[in-house]
């Protein structure tokens, strides 16, 4: 007569790998998926901010390019908005999803983002940023105002599950 013993030891296995084998396929499933999701997001990461870091100096006073940006905010309410400390709203979702600020620098004023908010793990602002520069530049020179490039800017992402991303760095006063 043939013992039990193997197929007790067989239906053992089998409870213990049921058991087991849904968390292993789980968190192993979950790890490729975040490393996938985070391979597709950094070039477009990359690409935003590149595009965000972008800064363009207006060759005039603070008050002159102050009153032409105040103009962009108010012809386009729904993109820009002109927030009570002076700096300017650059909307995705929320009105201060980036923020804008002058400053003045020699020669001129510098329009760059201070900060801004991702969602969906990546920056999504920087359309609007290249739309408000674009506006800025047209602007400008309608005003007979001559425009370059500033220098590039740098940011660090914040903590948390809403991360801000801040501007750092020498290039940023």
């Amino acid at each position: 007569m043939d013992s039990p013993l193997p197929y007790i030891a067989v239906i053992v296995v089998v409870i213990v790998l049921a058991m087991l084998l849904p968390r292993w396929i789980r968190r192993t499933s979950g790890s490729a998926a975040e490393r996938e999701t985070r391979r597709l997001a950094e070039p477009r990461t990359a690409a935003a901010l590149e595009t965000l870091g972008t800064t363009m100096v207006v060759h005039s006073g603070e008050p002159v390019v102050r009153e032409l940006v105040d103009s962009i905010a108010l012809q386009h309410p729904r993109a820009f908005t002109i927030l009570p400390d002076g700096t300017y709203g650059v909307r995705f979702a929320e009105a201060d999803d980036a923020i804008a600020r002058l400053v003045e620098v020699d020669g001129g004023t510098r329009v760059e983002i201070s900060r801004f908010r991702e969602y969906a793990g990546m920056p999504n602002d920087w359309a609007f940023w290249t739309e408000l520069l674009r506006r800025v530049q047209a602007g400008a020179e309608a005003r007979g105002l001559a425009t370059t490039a500033g220098p590039r800017l740098r940011f660090d992402r914040g903590r948390g599950s809403d991360p801000l991303w801040s501007a750092v760095g020498a290039d940023h006063r």
